[in-house]
């Protein structure tokens, strides 16, 4: 079993059409759901959490009770500062680690050298930092914590400032495409596989 978790579902409907996944919950009064399948034999479930950490946590700590997932992918946006190097570009695919955990990388081809704080609402950045993310810190931690590898595959849809929710909207569906090969590439090599 392998889980793919996104804060929203704008960030991961390409992913379930694409994988001919179907709606198995949908947790009345908020975003949360999850879409299941099967790809080459391997059970895979696309989890939408809601923004931040505590959902996220939350949301992955009640699908535990299932059982011990062979990985985690959190897949999704993040927000880039401005000045940074990273725009919103719809050809570049974003794969990145964090500190102190270790994030499990693959030879995808994308960039390892964005990075990413953890951030709560848009902020106009942090010293050294590239981007932020809302969830991947509190998934990173709880992986960790049940040693489940964690994968991140992100891509940028807007920047960290006062635009940023119109900025989100009007690119996430362009956006995500690129980040949706590269998601896939990993998914089928983890179903393969087994891990990297």
């Amino acid at each position: 079993m392998i889980f793919v978790v996104a804060a929203l579902e704008e960030e991961c409907l390409g992913l379930v059409g694409r994988w001919g996944l179907k709606l198995e919950l949908s947790v009345h009064g908020t975003p949360q759901k999850i879409y299941s399948g099967t790809r080459f034999g391997t059970s895979i479930k696309v989890v939408v959490t809601g923004v931040l950490q505590h959902n996220a946590v939350s949301m992955l700590s009640k699908l535990l009770i299932q059982g011990i997932p062979r990985a985690v992918v959190n897949f999704g946006c993040v927000g880039a500062y401005e000045g940074r190097g990273l725009r919103i570009d719809f050809q570049t695919e974003i794969a990145w680690y964090t500190r102190p955990f270790l994030l499990q990388t693959a030879d995808l081809g994308v960039r390892r050298d964005v990075v990413c704080t953890t951030g709560s609402r848009f902020s106009l950045g942090q010293p050294g930092c590239d981007c932020e993310d809302m969830e991947l810190y509190g998934l990173a931690s709880l992986a960790s914590a049940h040693e489940i590898p964690l994968y991140s595959v992100k891509y940028v849809a807007n920047y960290c400032n006062e635009d940023g929710p119109k900025d989100f909207e009007r690119n996430v569906v362009t956006a995500r495409a690129a980040g949706e090969g590269v998601a896939t590439r990993l998914v089928d090599m983890l179903c393969r596989k087994g891990k990297l």
